[in-house]
């Protein structure tokens, strides 16, 4: 790992703190994917840095499970395929099968059309990743934007 002040926040991570944190009066340190890694790698990752939060640290994920801007329905009407893995992924988290979850291309066609590509899908794996499996867990904002953006997003301690 290596310090790069270069870059700035990502806009999946100012534009939500700005709204949790609107006096900017918290220290945010943000991890930039390594795309050498699966996603299976990448929950690992999230069981190592998981230690951090006994120290305060936050560490959030801001992503959509449900992320494919090429078939956008401006209606709004969701497609079946994002109702459908968006469906899945609550199940599975809630059955607490992170496994599967880190390798949703085997779900399916949905998780295809879903996860065109998994720059938005893998902070969901960091955020599971940290989480101790006794902690509470709760949904807000279960919504499908647009017809391809799923806006699930979840609560964790």
């Amino acid at each position: 790992m290596a310090l790069d002040e270069a870059w700035g926040l990502d806009h999946g991570t100012w534009s939500v703190l700005a709204r949790m944190f609107p006096r900017a009066d918290i220290p945010v340190f943000q991890l930039s994917l390594d795309a050498t890694r699966n996603p299976a790698g990448h929950y690992d990752l999230a069981k190592d840095l998981a230690p951090l939060r006994e120290h305060g640290v936050l560490i959030m994920g801001s992503g959509n499970i449900v992320h494919n801007l090429r078939l956008l329905n401006r209606r709004g009407q969701a497609f079946d395929w994002a109702i459908e893995f968006d469906a899945t992924v609550k199940t599975l988290i809630d059955k607490g099968d992170h496994h599967a979850l880190a390798d949703y291309p085997k779900l399916g066609r949905a998780a295809q059309l879903s996860v065109p590509t998994n720059e938005h899908y893998l902070p969901l794996l960091y955020a599971l990743g940290a989480r101790d499996d006794a902690e509470p867990l709760a949904y807000f904002n279960e919504a499908i934007s647009m017809g391809s953006i799923s806006m699930r997003s979840l609560v964790i301690g």
